[in-house]
């Protein structure tokens, strides 16, 4: 058995470095010179038809904005990847993790922005009336490859039971460190992610349209309060960050011990994981939307990782690194607020153990919708309700154990399920080039205008639902 763990090991560790370099951020930058570099030509486009327009609307007749399908999504990748796995990044892969931390996230928007696209071509209506999408449905239905999602939503099953376990783990190990006992903040923390699934896929999306900006804002504002106080660290710091990004540095194993490749290692496997870029999963919370185009809720994917991995992931960086508490050897887990408590006393400690704790909530909340997701695409809709109530039993097990035992056997399925969605996707290209191409000639015409598949399947939806 030990030798079958370290072997899934290996393997990420090896997965995770240069192969998945090329595989994501290798082939988004492909897609970026086919798509005209879009994340950067059409980002004014894209802020001002997203959170400068959208932010708060309500659904009309039970439909979701993009708004709120997008809460719904980064409540999955504003996780523990945003405060945990960045300090990670730094701690195994040096300041330089950071720098690849960064190129995965400019490419990695892209990424985002092409599955969005695909899920939202071939997502259909469900018997409930909200529309249903994401790779266990399209990998198949776009490739011809009747195997692909199948193989896609086991894994996907196999890697996000211990990602929601690590979620609430990592909550756990913040609030421990407070004070509190294990076993009854595990138990708490798992009924109150029960109480939210329970009510499926509205109850979910109430609650992160309430939480996901609430608790931003808190943890960008505590950040902020804390790289103020060390600013006179923060241009050697930005400095280290491009040195070290090839010549390797870490904090754990002393100065020599991270080679470039490491860096490379933590910084896009933490990339990946805090943005979700390349799984797919967070595609099936974009599906969801009531829009009248594929890219209207494409480009709220490009927001997404931009403002999950650019900034926020880049204010916990800068929280390590100028606090200086990525040289003193400390769990990864428990590093961001050590940083905060340090540098704000026991009220910095407080703040970013609540920011700990409302981040992995929330995403372990999602990750438990995706699982549902898979599970349903496999064995129907009947099995729904057993797989959601299966999936908030096994995060207790996280709550016992933390986030750093589960790390290495997520990041093994998550770069399994990653390289088959990514394969999809690639098979896609000409189709999202299509797609975009047919939006931006005339973006306006489709603030009216229904997309033909879609406005076929409503009205077919609609006259089923009426008779």
């Amino acid at each position: 058995m030990d030798a079958i763990l370290q072997g899934m090991q290996a393997f990420a560790n090896w997965i995770w470095g240069i192969p998945m370099l090329l595989w994501i951020v290798g082939g988004g930058l492909i897609m970026s010179i086919r798509l005209g570099f879009l994340q950067f030509t059409k980002l004014g486009f894209i802020l001002k038809n997203t959170i400068g327009k959208s932010m708060g609307q309500k659904g009309k007749d039970g439909k979701f904005t993009g708004w709120q399908a997008v809460t719904g999504a980064l409540a999955s990748t504003l996780g523990a990847g945003n405060i945990i796995g960045t300090a990670m990044a730094i701690a195994f892969g040096g300041p330089g993790g950071v720098f690849w931390l960064w190129l995965s996230g400019f490419f990695c928007c892209i990424v985002k922005y092409c599955e969005t696209t695909i899920a939202m071509k071939y997502r259909k209506m469900g018997p409930n009336g909200i529309w249903e999408g994401g790779p266990q449905i399209y990998l198949s239905k776009a490739t011809g490859w009747k195997w692909l999602s199948p193989l896609y939503a086991v894994l996907v099953i196999c890697g996000l039971f211990l990602a929601a376990s690590a979620q609430i783990g990592s909550g756990v190990d913040n609030l421990v460190k407070m004070g509190t006992p294990r076993l009854a903040t595990t138990v708490v923390l798992t009924l109150l992610v029960g109480l939210v699934v329970i009510g499926g896929i509205r109850s979910l999306l109430k609650v992160t349209e309430l939480l996901v900006p609430f608790m931003s804002v808190l943890y960008m504002a505590g950040c902020i309060v804390v790289i103020a106080m060390h600013i006179t660290q923060l241009p050697g710091v930005i400095v280290m960050i491009f040195e070290d990004a090839f010549t390797g540095r870490a904090a754990f194993g002393g100065f020599v011990g991270a080679t470039v490749t490491q860096s490379i290692r933590w910084g896009i496997a933490r990339g990946c994981y805090s943005n979700d870029a390349g799984t797919g999963v967070t595609t099936i919370l974009h599906s969801v939307a009531d829009v009248n185009h594929p890219v209207q809720q494409s480009i709220w994917g490009i927001f997404e990782v931009f403002f999950d991995t650019i900034v926020v992931c880049s204010m916990t960086c800068f929280v390590v690194l100028t606090s200086g508490v990525w040289e003193a050897k400390l769990d990864p887990a428990v590093m961001t607020v050590t940083a905060f408590t340090d540098s704000m006393g026991i009220l910095g400690g407080i703040l970013a153990t609540v920011a700990v704790v409302l981040f992995t909530f929330t995403t372990a909340c999602a990750q438990i919708t995706f699982t549902e997701a898979q599970i349903v695409s496999l064995a129907g809709e009947k099995y729904r309700k057993l797989g959601r109530y299966g999936m908030v039993a096994l995060i207790l097990m996280g709550g016992m154990v933390g986030i750093s035992a589960l790390i290495p056997y997520i990041d093994f399925f998550t770069g399994l399920y990653t390289f088959f969605n990514m394969l999809g996707v690639y098979w896609c290209g000409s189709m999202v080039v299509a797609l975009t191409k047919e939006y931006f000639a005339d973006p306006q015409l489709w603030e009216t205008k229904k997309w033909p598949a879609w406005e076929a399947i409503e009205k077919k939806f609609a006259g089923s639902r009426n008779g």
